[in-house]
């Protein structure tokens, strides 16, 4: 066994095609490390230089002293000035954040300086100028506590008034503690309103604890509103321990962050290497007519054919191993190696804590519940190839059904066809187990799932191996 074993991996070692599709997926790894660097280092979201031109520009279209356009020139102005302001402290600075709050005083200013009406006295006027001019003088300090004490103490103010209120607003009330304790951590934690990680993290908090709260208050849900509430209770918590721990050096589209989704990152073309393998390895045998030369040697039909299946599998386990180590190292270069620092985090549901795990051991866990997938997919490959002999058909037919997959599983899920649950697809990914998670179909337990895989996979392997024994080499 070992024999045919190692002779069969030296043939997929000298195949061009297993280089090429090893190759191509480096060059992948290195594009996608190359696009999310460089996007997570230019990218900004507002207004810029041109759009205050812009505006500016449109001034001209209008005449401050005519009665009709007066009140749309200072409309347009205050934008324009406002937007200078953002354009100025930068379009992720936590001073770009609070600058919408300045609005009011530049609007009393160009009303005072540019209306036909005189609406705003010279008082009113004074007042937005010094009010202006204290705010900007926070800007320019970096005093953004000063804007979050502000907020709390409002926040505070509006907790006492519910709590005193014989007419109480729970979602209300709910939505103020959750802002309170996101301002307390602004402050705690040091965490600005500048774009970061950890602020990111705060605004994914308030969004989930809102969904977790209506969910929780409602008696009318049905399964997937059920499971976006379990997403939701696992964002929360993640997020919460990123901002307790203040870890604020790792980003989406990291190197971590592609290493903890590798799997769903590169699965396309982990499947088309080792459906490639399988679905040519032995319907080349029999295309070649090499097929003979491996018969008339002293082992049974069975061994021959397992000795290739597990060669298949060992191929799979390999090539998804090289994957991994080629985004650590191209990733690391690329993006750094500090974000690998920070371990695994997951919420387990079944003990309602945060876990936390190596890496390493994060990403086999998720390739062990990922397995019966891939194999079963190799399995129809080699089975296509060891029942219809041609090797196109043998590749494209696992593929197709890796494609198909998301489309039956949402047409399931659509018109609610509880048939789906003996069908292969929804049970093969056992990832939607891991951590106590309920999974992606309502009914769907883990020894159930496990029951289908076999099924399928029994019946693929008795036919492959039947056809096999029973095949008749004399015409080949």
């Amino acid at each position: 066994m070992i024999n045919l074993m190692r002779n069969e991996l030296i043939k997929i070692l000298k195949k061009k095609s297993t280089y090429i599709i090893l190759f191509i997926t480096i060059g992948i790894i290195i594009l996608f490390n190359f696009m999310f660097c460089y996007s997570s280092q230019s990218s900004s979201f507002g207004y810029t230089d041109e759009d205050v031109a812009e505006y500016e520009e449109l001034l001209n279209d209008y005449d401050v002293n005519n009665p009709e356009e007066n009140s749309i020139y200072i409309d347009i102005k205050s934008k324009a000035d406002m937007m200078k302001l953002i354009v100025h402290y930068g379009v992720n600075s936590w001073q770009a954040y609070v600058i919408s709050d300045i609005s009011q005083f530049l609007e009393v200013m160009n009303e005072y300086e540019y209306s036909i009406d005189q609406t705003v006295s010279e008082k009113e006027y004074q007042e937005a100028k010094q009010n202006y001019s204290d705010f900007i003088q926070k800007l320019d300090s970096d005093d953004w506590q000063y804007f979050v004490t502000s907020e709390l103490e409002e926040v505070n103010n509006q907790i006492a008034l519910q709590e005193n209120s014989n007419t109480t607003d729970d979602s209300y009330l709910n939505s103020l503690n959750v802002e309170k304790q996101i301002l307390e951590w602004r402050l705690d934690k040091n965490i600005s309103y500048a774009s970061s990680f950890l602020n990111d993290c705060l605004h994914r908090y308030e969004s989930n604890a809102e969904v977790i709260f209506n969910y929780e208050h409602s008696d009318e849900h049905d399964y997937s509103d059920t499971l976006n509430y379990y997403n939701c209770i696992e964002a929360l918590n993640t997020c919460k321990y990123y901002i307790e721990n203040e870890i604020n050096f790792i980003r989406s589209n990291d190197n971590r962050s592609i290493l903890l989704e590798l799997l769903d990152n590169y699965e396309l073309f982990i499947l088309i290497f080792f459906v490639m393998i399988a679905g040519s390895i032995v319907s080349d045998e029999f295309n070649k007519g090499t097929i003979k030369l491996l018969l008339v040697r002293p082992y049974r039909r069975s061994k021959i054919l397992l000795s290739k299946f597990l060669v298949c599998i060992i191929s799979m386990l390999l090539f998804i191993a090289i994957v991994g180590v080629a985004q650590f190292i191209i990733g690391g270069f690329i993006q750094g190696f500090e974000s690998t620092t920070v371990p695994a985090v997951v919420y387990n549901f079944n003990t309602q804590q945060i876990e936390t795990m190596p890496i390493i051991l994060y990403i086999l866990i998720t390739l062990l519940a990922k397995l019966p997938m891939y194999i079963l997919l190799m399995t129809l490959a080699f089975a296509c190839s060891t029942v219809l002999n041609h090797t196109a058909v043998s590749i494209v037919i696992p593929l197709l059904g890796y494609m198909g997959t998301s489309i039956i599983n949402e047409l399931a899920l659509a018109f609610d066809i509880k048939a789906i649950l003996y069908f292969v697809t929804p049970n093969w990914d056992f990832t939607q187990y891991l951590f106590g998670h309920i999974p992606n179909f309502e009914g769907l337990q883990p020894i159930f799932s496990i029951g289908i895989c076999l099924i399928y996979f029994a019946i693929m392997l008795v036919t492959m191996f039947t056809v096999f024994q029973k095949r008749n080499i004399k015409n080949i």
